[in-house]
């Protein structure tokens, strides 16, 4: 039998890819793909599996397809899929399968899908999470046209990113603030994760995994994967996909303390009431 842990991103660079390296280093974990942390499992980016159960509900005739049934077939949908995965990577027997999204808003899908996994919910301070979804978004790849790198670099150099990713955190800050929690769903914050034991072993407590000196030493070491800001000694110009232990090359968190006034004015305007309501600020004094 094998046990499932998903965790849930507020969106996009939120610190997926960090938990998913920590969570790597425990031996009772198997991450998807095995043994690294970039595989994402967006099963609900939206609720379209609703829309197949209903309306096949609608069109039969004499069978009464109800919302029990309608959670069974859930469960269902969710079995066969940790079954493929298995199947696919060769999971043995007992090992904890872990699988991460950054999409939160059908948190309650993912309950019924897998009325028995564990759930973490992650947010990040919006300015960080912004620095980083901008960088990552004006990044340069060789098979970009000349059209796309003009667009990129266009809204990049008008402030487009920076307003369209600062509405989305806000976004997604409201809906992380209206999930509720419960004995099978925790909300965590990247920056209380970052380089703490103690906040580590609440994530895996929440889990319910082994937690010892000898797992925590080995989940606090994992390397750097995914990183927008790259390596803070060289011209990075996309995310940084190879694993690197050398964690002193990179920045975590703060990263907006250089924004002038200008920025910090148009990111309270968009999602000041919200970065308050996920306790990152008391006030809009910052």
């Amino acid at each position: 039998m094998n046990k499932v842990i998903i965790l849930l991103g507020q969106r996009v660079r939120s610190g997926t890819n960090f938990i998913g390296s920590t969570l790597s280093m425990h031996p009772e974990i198997t991450t998807i793909p095995p043994s690294v942390s970039l595989g994402e499992f967006n099963l609900y980016k939206t609720d379209a599996i609703l829309e197949i159960f209903d309306g096949v509900a609608k069109s039969s005739f004499g069978i009464d397809l109800n919302e029990k049934d309608q959670d069974a077939f859930l469960e269902n949908y969710g079995q066969q899929w940790i079954e493929l995965l298995k199947s696919k990577y060769e999971i043995p027997e007992g090992q904890t399968i872990f699988i991460k999204s950054p999409h939160i808003a059908y948190s309650e899908l993912w309950i019924k899908t897998f009325p028995n996994a564990r759930i973490a919910l992650l947010c990040r301070d919006g300015r960080d999470n912004v620095v980083s979804s901008v960088k990552a978004s004006n990044d340069r790849r060789t098979w970009h046209t000349m059209s796309i790198k003009f667009k990129k670099r266009l809204n990049y150099l008008l402030g487009r990113s920076f307003i369209n990713h600062a509405k989305q955190w806000s976004l997604t800050a409201r809906q992380f603030a209206e999930i509720h929690e419960s004995e099978r769903l925790k909300k965590f914050s990247y920056e209380t994760l970052n380089d703490s034991p103690e906040g580590i072993e609440a994530l895996l407590k929440h889990f319910q995994l082994q937690v010892n000196d000898e797992i925590l030493k080995g989940c606090l070491n994992a390397p750097v994967v995914g990183s927008s800001f790259g390596d803070e000694t060289k011209d990075i110009t996309r995310p940084n996909w190879q694993p690197d232990h050398d964690k002193s090359k990179f920045k975590f968190s703060r990263k907006w303390t250089h924004w002038g006034p200008i920025k910090r004015r148009v990111f309270k305007m968009i999602a000041g009431k919200e970065l308050i309501l996920l306790g990152f600020e008391s006030n809009n004094k910052w």
